[in-house]
């Protein structure tokens, strides 16, 4: 199994994995989402859409990224995209601190959580790629 073939596995498994936590908030939890009308995360299927389409429009925007902008400017757009998955992560982290949120189910909450933390996993891999000097398959990364 390639590198490339496993880092797509893990990426499918963890977005199931919070497509399920988000989809399965407790009695409030559903409320909640019943109130804001979060219908993107009402059910599993819709929750398993809306992550795979966050993660898929993320790595497409790597790979644009990595094969499109030169060697020397494409590793301060993952900084960029590695800062704002940050700041995401802490915006969730003090959102779900407040009594409301915290009363939505753990299941509920981690999958809050992990999103962000997926897509930091895919910036800091692919800026690692970079940083490290790994060309493409053409060996046209030379800068």
């Amino acid at each position: 199994m390639s590198l490339r073939l496993s880092s797509f596995l893990l990426l499918l498994v963890l977005s199931i994995t919070d497509a399920y936590l988000l989809a399965h908030p407790n009695l409030v939890g559903r409320l909640g989402i019943l109130l804001y009308k979060h219908s993107y995360i009402k059910t599993f299927p819709r929750a398993l859409l809306t992550v795979l389409l966050v993660v898929g429009i993320s790595v497409l925007l790597c790979e644009g990224l990595y094969r499109y902008v030169r060697h020397k400017n494409v590793a301060y757009g993952y900084l960029v995209l590695m800062l704002v998955s940050i700041g995401w992560f802490f915006y969730v982290y003090v959102t779900f601190s407040t009594f409301t949120y915290r009363i939505t189910g753990k299941a509920f909450i981690y999958g809050a959580h992990l999103l962000p933390v997926i897509l930091l996993g895919l910036y800091g891999r692919y800026f690692v790629k970079v940083k490290l000097g790994k060309g493409s398959a053409d060996g046209s990364r030379n800068g």
